[in-house]
């Protein structure tokens, strides 16, 4: 886990794919800890052996261990953070939307695009659709790419990630929370660098799970938010 402190960033981008328009200022008004990488298979597996999550999802056969989960639902991940909290007796959870994006600027003032091969900072630094020199079709083990600022890797592509928030269109204060679905973040191994940004989010059913969706845990420090 590592810790990130409390701020202010901006929040969404106006414009783009799924950019979470408009763009406005959030306050992260407590500090968490977030899980430096997304949960692994062999993270999850022990929760299966314990009894805590359902049967090993499928790996495509790209391979299990230190790759990300996947085909995992939103309950899936929940009973995860749940195990594992149960476990630890630290209150384990899903981030909210705002954590995660918080998190995945990692320090940056403003959110950007994922490099391209060949730009700065463009090398192996975000597993997406043309993001690499070397094309990886599918995840890669957790860890593999360089950090962000805070030390959390693949933030950004490699699998989307669950939050715990009930999903909502835009981040107007019209918009609508629909609970029957809950907010991913952060592109994946399938999309292209126009999505692999901290901003970029899409909303899922309780019941969806696919090839490029997984998660990772956060804990409240100092708490049990």
């Amino acid at each position: 886990m590592v810790p990130i402190p409390a701020g202010t960033f901006t929040m969404g981008r106006d414009g783009g794919r799924r950019a979470g328009a408009p763009a406005h200022r959030a306050v992260i008004d407590h500090p968490f800890a977030m899980a430096r990488t997304e949960t692994t298979f062999a993270q999850y597996a022990a929760c299966v052996e314990d009894g805590g999550c359902p049967t090993l999802p499928w790996d495509r056969d790209w391979g299990r261990g230190a790759r990300p989960v996947i085909y995992v639902t939103h309950a899936e991940a929940t009973a995860y953070a749940a195990w594992l909290a149960a476990r630890t007796g630290r209150p384990y959870r899903l981030p909210s939307e705002m954590e995660w994006e918080y998190a995945a600027l990692g320090g940056a003032p403003a959110p950007g695009i994922a490099p391209a091969p060949g730009e700065e900072g463009g090398e192996a630094r975000v597993q997406c659709s043309g993001c690499r020199a070397e094309a990886v079709h599918g995840t890669v083990p957790a860890g593999s790419l360089p950090p962000n600022g805070y030390g959390l890797h693949e933030m950004l592509g490699n699998v989307m990630e669950w939050t715990a928030d009930c999903w909502r269109p835009d981040h107007s204060q019209s918009a609508v929370r629909d609970c029957t679905r809950r907010t991913r973040k952060g592109g994946s191994w399938y999309f292209d660098r126009t999505v692999s940004i901290p901003a970029y989010r899409a909303g899922g059913r309780l019941t969806h799970k696919a090839y490029d969706v997984g998660f990772r845990v956060a804990v409240t420090l100092g708490g049990n938010r």
